[in-house]
């Protein structure tokens, strides 16, 4: 005859155990990008956004991963350095920089890109996006972030 006393006890134990054994399993490299600190520019001035991303993970990336940021019409990217791997895509809204595999856990791999705002932009807050793509990351819900041009 079963028990309903001896059941609860059991089912207690074992929901309680799950969750520890899901959290103590290897889930790799898993990168988190941080969000970038607000970029303050005059019209027709220059800045820079520090776009940076962290291996959140419990393994050293085996692939190389890009981190790519994105302005909005009004604002484009000129001559990013920082690192060399970075292109500006067509149209100057949008820079790509490729990273290569190594980047172990609690490292953060970053870029500055310098950025212009159009003369004439009437003061105001923009949204700029950064994001980082790695193959088979386990939580690519973390790998974007917003942040703020605000011309003054």
């Amino acid at each position: 005859m079963f028990r309903s006393s001896f059941a609860v006890p059991v089912l207690a134990l074992l929901l309680t155990a799950t969750p520890a054994a899901a959290a103590d399993a290897p889930r790799g490299p898993d990168l988190l990008v941080l969000a970038p600190a607000p970029v303050l520019v005059a019209s027709g001035g220059n800045s820079t956004v520090h776009a940076h991303v962290i291996n959140n993970g419990d393994a050293t990336t085996t692939q190389p991963f890009t981190l790519s940021v994105h302005v909005p019409p009004g604002v484009s990217f000129a001559n990013p350095t920082s690192p060399t791997s970075c292109t500006i895509l067509p149209f100057g809204h949008t820079v790509t920089c490729t990273f290569p595999a190594g980047l172990h856990p609690g490292e953060t791999a970053g870029a500055d890109l310098p950025l212009s705002v159009s003369s004439g932009m009437p003061p105001g807050v923009l949204t700029g996006t950064v994001e980082a793509t790695l193959p088979g990351d386990p939580t690519p819900q973390d790998d974007t972030a917003q942040f703020q041009v605000v011309i003054r």
